[in-house]
């Protein structure tokens, strides 16, 4: 059992959550305080609960979220000032993130060490930029603004506990402690039957073991991290804990620097940084460490030991070990010792191929190395800043005499080939000559280059990518050790790795107090109970003994029928009570209804037909989660009628198949066609599809109760999980009743997909007669749950000479995956105009049918992708015609546009646009191997009100307070806050006597899907209506007392009989809500690493028009996230297939990379746009929740201009367009770049 399950389960402490159970998410994230080695001390620190089993926890003090503060003992300061500066949104991951910085806040560490220590959390909702304001204010060089913040929270705590401390300092002791130290050193031994487990504390135990137990299976366990290297990770018999042996934890400087096998990765750092400063023959340690900050994250390394590491590079050769990269480039060498207690040393390449069963490494030695006479460099080259395996990584070791020839080299690289660890050729070639010469470094680069041989291994980047990094890298380094007077200055920038400086940002809008609480900059509502952990998800009902849990099995086949389940198989597991089919539903199987918005196929619930490798074909139920997702994919299946032929998983391949093409209903015609055509333009603009990675995955729990189901939901749409519920199980809607209490995470991916879980929740709930909880294992999740739409755009543009479009020709064809259902062409089609004058633009929109799941909304779903594509097409006119991008933008804007031009030249003037524009010129000019660019981006996003939704507010007669709950689901978008505030200031009452409570389906009947921006807008609009008609109904009671109080209104008026319960359901059919635009104008400062494809936002300010906001923090926490959601969108978010089965290869948060805290812009502003109320809408005010990811696609935009000036550099035709695909990751950036490798040179003539 692993801690989290102890903890969620067991313990009943909810708080702490989960999502990827590999270690890679950080919302299981918990602190612990243990004695440690080396140290000899108690520490402080955090563990990720997915991977720590709980048998390994013997003495550690564990503290959860609840330890931290909560309403009854009052909250800490870091909790109260996370949701003061809107560091929360979902909520989902805040624990993790709150109860990492616990672990950190005490160490005295500086805003640049704490902002790159939290590699280990991603939040989906924030963008970060609030997140890392409340990290930098426990800093020690936090500036005096953070500074006072964090003590204006300490002295306005309400903590109730009778402390003899600050809540700021350190405790050793806590109610929420759950497990104390013994003190005990006794081997432990634990008998499961099949499994057993031993805690040990000497070697010689380790050996005792495994001579009573045997070496035919057995796992030893340090931090057990490796669970999140491999996608399917089973447990041996034998299972011992070593962690606690501390002969394998010490480290000694003899001749040598000698280290304990199992000390931790990130003892390691400390280590190396202490005798890096004292040890002059080791300072080489400091480019170790550099290194190793670049090693998974600080949960992880400092339980993950460096034996640990290199045991996963013997097991899975094609592990990129950083550890195995530095020591082998070092020398270093391993002692291991046998059960007979003999001792001997191993090379690390040579312990890759030797017999280790029975066999403990107990010591690895790194050698002396003299800094005047070795010079060593380490590159780990990664998809995003921090928590990724190496696209490539590499490591340099040059020993020169005094003539500066090479008297040995070390050249080492992972990810090459399984086998490739030394280039052998290219170290024999170096041997004897002095490296900083043309001459040596062309050819060196040229043996290089024919002994780099990368193998094709999806989903890892090209063999060619791989090799042009490979490359680079070698260049790079030899830049870096060149003497300056061998090197000319414009190659000097080539040497330099971009390092990150600490991050800025402000936020800039104007409100009205005349106005308060509307327009108020008020925290979430939620805020504080999300810091603590106390806010409910749909898995956090207080867990039960009688629960069970199901999970999917999953197809292995991308077309065919399931033709036999062997179930009796499954059924003798332990703990296994069920396996459920298509021929157990009892009603229709489907979870989707026709009929409802955008739904026009039904979607098979558990598949009879498979229409996509990884369909739900079957439903496991066990005793616990973790039992049913292992057992869900041991399950054995024949399948029959299956197909021979590849499957078809892109656009190019469906349109060859007529039967797959569905015309769009999204088009737009021209009314006029200019005759001023001096070039015409051609092109095809392409973008993949991106997972939602919402934090908390797809989740259901669904109760029993009397002869109804209580249904807790994680979803966008009550609606849809009702109605799923209903047919699959053949009975009313009315026997359902669907409760939401908040949503931890959506962006429209829990629409309908959700439909799927919910109904095979319902299923087991049914069939079992006890309460059912089914939570998606993130594998699961990305495989079966629909992504954003791919996309392909085929234009043809006529213009003149200044960029006017005279006619533009386009077809848009989306990838709906394997039904049509979600449609949103009619989407793409009203976006794709953007700002411009559209008479003359024809547009016809597709979609295409592959053998994929069936394809989602996701955060402006159509809108995305039809602002992107117009805008590269604008942007590939500039460059045909020679033109500025803005002056063409200009020249096609709308005539009544005005906005946009005026909100242009205000965020020019605000961000000094044409000098950083000069300076940005003289830059490029000096330097040959980083560019920089700056752009500016434009959109117009059109907003649309549709469906219904409905609110009900109730006034309690003896105090005066009010609940509100509405159809408009919260899932971080301060739906809820918005919405108190609305009513506050509507009532005339405090907000703090209102209270937003959980959306029910019984309330919110037939309500539409809580999505596309307008919802928080529609139930605001509700509640004014209700507001109206309390004002109505006390009128008289107000007109015979003018003077009385609101609590006086409200005894009166129910002494009365007057009802103090009223709805409203506003509709699409209202004449009072009509559509607007909203507008928004971005510049983007990028600067791109030629030699590495990698790239750093240098700056980002955005002027977003949200008219008068309601709450100007919450639009621009919605702004900020969007933003950087596109970033991944468009940079480093990709999925990739196996194209012969359909698999998803990129279906873990090791493999699917979204953007973490350090790829956020460095200078990250955002402005509201000042004084512009919406004459339209609701209260003056304009949404904002998926604008923000509409400008993010100026990325690219920057991106490519840094390409080709680059490619202007290696002598490619200027006037070349080349196609660039999306999302512009390393290896779509390399290939673009196309560096010649003559150019790799220290002078331009020797």
């Amino acid at each position: 059992m692993s801690l989290n399950a102890y903890i969620r389960y067991v313990c009943g402490l909810t708080g702490t959550k989960a999502m990827c159970r590999e270690g890679g998410c950080g919302a299981c994230i918990v602190t612990v305080r243990a004695k440690r080695y080396p140290s000899g001390k108690t520490e402080t620190f955090s563990v990720n609960s997915c991977l720590v089993l709980v048998f390994s926890c013997h003495g550690w003090d564990i503290r959860t979220i609840e330890s931290t503060g909560n309403r009854l003992d009052g909250y800490s300061d870091i909790q109260k000032l996370t949701a003061c500066l809107h560091g929360t949104q979902c909520g989902y991951c805040t624990p993790g993130w709150i109860m990492h910085l616990n672990s950190l806040k005490d160490k005295n560490l500086t805003m640049a060490q704490l902002e790159k220590s939290f590699g280990c959390c991603t939040c989906r909702c924030t963008g970060f930029r609030p997140i890392l304001e409340v990290i930098k204010s426990v800093a020690i060089d936090a500036p005096p603004k953070l500074s006072q913040r964090l003590k204006d929270i300490e002295e306005i705590s309400t903590c109730a506990k009778k402390c003899q401390r600050k809540c700021s300092v350190k405790s050793d002791c806590s109610d929420w402690s759950l497990l104390e130290d013994s003190g005990s050193v006794t081997k432990i031994e634990l008998d499961f039957g099949k499994y057993k487990f031993y805690k040990v504390y000497e070697i010689v135990d380790i050996f005792d073991i495994l001579n009573r137990e045997g070496v035919d299976s057995y796992m030893l366990v340090d931090g057990n991290t490796g669970k999140g290297i491999v996608e399917t990770f089973e447990y041996e018999r034998v299972l011992i804990d070593i962690s606690d042996v501390m002969a394998l934890k010490t480290f000694k400087v003899d001749q040598n620097l000698i280290l304990g096998a199992n000390v931790s990765l990130e003892d390691c750092i400390t280590i190396f940084t202490e005798i890096s400063k004292t040890e002059s023959d080791f300072e080489y340690l400091d480019e170790v460490v550099k290194h190793f900050e670049l090693i998974a994250h600080i949960p992880v390394r400092k339980i993950a030991s460096l034996a640990g590491n290199l045991m996963y590079k013997r097991a899975y050769p094609q592990y990129r070990s950083d550890v195995f990269l530095l020591f082998e480039c070092l020398g270093a060498e391993m002692t291991v010792q046998n059960s007979k207690g003999n001792t001997y040393t191993l090379r690390l390449e040579e312990f890759l191929h030797h017999d280790m069963q029975g066999i403990v490494i107990v010591n690895f030695m790194l050698p002396p190395l003299n800094k005047t006479t070795h010079l060593f460099k380490s590159y780990k080259i990664m998809p995003r800043s921090q928590n990724a395996l190496a696209i490539v990584n590499a490591a340099f070791l040059m020993k020169l005499d005094s003539k500066n020839n090479v008297q040995k080299a070390s050249i080492v690289y992972g990810n090459i080939s399984s086998t490739f660890v030394h280039a052998l050729h290219t170290e024999e070639y170096l041997t004897g000559k002095c490296p900083f010469s043309n001459e040596t470094l062309q050819g060196a680069i040229k043996a290089l280059d024919g002994e780099l041989v990368p193998s094709d291994n999806p989903p890892e980047a090209t063999p060619d990518c791989r090799k042009k990094l490979a490359l680079g890298l070698f260049y790079k380094f030899m830049l870096s050790i060149c003497p300056t007077t061998s090197t000319e200055p414009i190659y000097r920038s080539g040497a330099n790795i971009f390092t990150r400086p600490v991050s800025e940002a402000t936020q800039d809008y104007v409100t009205d107090s005349s106005l308060y609480p509307l327009n108020q900059p008020v925290p979430k509502l939620e805020a504080l109970i999300q810091c603590s952990g106390e806010a409910r998800y749909a898995n956090d009902l207080p867990p039960q003994k009688s629960d069970v849990f199901g999970a999917f099995v999953l197809s292995t086949v991308h077309s065919g029928e399931v033709d036999k389940i062997y179930e009796n198989e499954i059924l003798e597991i332990e703990g296994v009570l069920a396996i459920y089919t298509a021929k157990d539903i009892p009603g229709e199987n489907t979870f989707i209804t026709p009929g409802l918005q955008l739904q026009t196929e039904k979607e098979e619930t558990l598949a009879t037909t498979i229409k996509y490798f990884g369909q739900p074909i079957a439903i496991v139920v066990a005793q616990t989660e973790e039992l049913a997702a292992a057992v869900a994919k041991k399950v054995r299946v024949d399948y029959k009628n299956t197909k021979k032929s590849a499957p078809v998983i892109t656009i190019d391949e469906a349109k060859k198949d007529s039967s797959r093409y569905i015309a769009g209903e999204g088009t737009l015609e021209p009314t006029s066609k200019g005759t001023d055509v001096t070039k015409i333009i051609k092109g095809v603009y392409e973008i993949e599809a991106q997972y939602h990675y919402y934090m908390e995955p797809l989740t259901c729990v669904v109760q029993p109760v009397d002869d109804m189901f209580m249904v807790y939901d994680s979803t966008q749409w009550m609606e849809m999980t009702q109605t799923a519920i209903a047919r699959c199980l053949n009975i009313g809607q009315g026997k359902i009743v669907v409760k939401v209490p908040r949503v931890g995470g959506a962006f429209g991916g829990k629409i309908t997909r959700n439909g799927q879980v919910a109904a095979a929740c319902a299923l087991v709930a049914s069939k079992q007669d006890r309460t059912c909880r089914f939570i998606l294992p993130l594998q699961t999740n990305m495989s079966i749950a629909g992504k954003r739409l791919p996309c392909q755009c085929e234009y043809e543009v006529g213009v003149n000479d200044d960029g006017k479009i005279q006619y533009l020709n386009a077809t848009i064809v989306e990838d709906a995956g394997c039904c049509n259902n979600d449609n949103v062409t009619s989407y793409t089609s009203s976006s794709f105009g953007n700002c411009y004058d559209i008479s003359g633009y024809t547009l016809n929109t597709a979609t295409v049918l592959t053998d994929l799941p069936s394809n989602t909304f996701f955060r402006a779903p159509g809108a995305c992708e039809g602002i992107a594509c117009i805008e590269h097409i604008m942007e590939h006119i500039a460059f045909a015609v020679k033109k500025d991008a803005i002056s063409v933008r200009l020249a096609n804007m709308k005539a009544n546009n005005t906005d946009i031009p005026e909100m242009i030249e205000t965020l020019k003037q605000d961000v000094d646009y044409d000098k950083r524009c000069a300076d940005i010129q003289q830059f490029n000019k000096d330097n040959r191997w980083v560019k920089r660019v700056i752009k500016i981006n434009v959109m117009e996003f059109p907003v649309i009100y549709y469906g219904n939704f409905t609110v009900m507010i109730s006034i309690y007669r003896m105090d005066g307070t009010v609940t509100i709950t509405t159809g408009g689901i919260e899932m971080g978008q301060g739906a809820n806050t918005k919405a108190a505030q609305v009513c506050a200031n509507a009532l005339g009452i405090p907000l703090d006597v209102i209270k937003v409570i959980s959306h029910y389906s019984f309330v919110a009947a037939n309500d539409v899907f809580s999505g596309s921006s307008i919802t928080t807008e529609s139930i605001c609009y509700c509640i004014l209506k209700i507001c109206e008609t309390f004002d109505k109904r006390f009128a008289p009671v107000k007109s015979r007392k003018p003077q009385a109080t609101w609590l006086d209104i409200v005894k009166s008026a129910a002494e009365e009989g007057i009802e103090l319960t009223s709805c409203y359901m506003m509709s699409d059919k209202d004449e009072s809500l009509s559509g607007y635009s909203a507008f928004a104008v971005s510049i983007v400062e990028i600067q791109l690493d030629v030699l590495t494809g990698r790239f750093q936002m240098l700056r980002v300010d955005l002027l977003e028009d949200v008219g008068m906001s309601v709450n100007p923090a919450v639009d621009i926490g919605q702004v900020e996230g969007a933003f950087i959601q596109g970033v991944g969108y468009f940079t480093c978010e990709k999925l990739v297939y196996d194209k012969a089965t359909g698999k998803l290869l990129t279906n873990r948060s090791l493999t699917y990379h979204v953007p973490l805290c350090q790829d956020i812009p460095i200078v990250y502003n955002v402005k509201l746009r000042h004084n512009q109320k919406n004459t339209k809408g609701v209260l003056g005010a304009k949404t904002c929740g998926e604008m923000g990811i509409c400008t993010a696609h100026g990325i690219t935009l920057a991106l490519r201009e840094c390409i080709m000036a680059s490619r202007i550099d290696s002598g490619y035709d200027s006037t070349q367009w080349i196609t660039i695909p999306v999302p512009y990751d390393t290896e779509a950036i390399l290939k673009a770049l196309d560096v010649k490798l003559e150019e790799f040179v220290f002078t331009t003539s020797d």
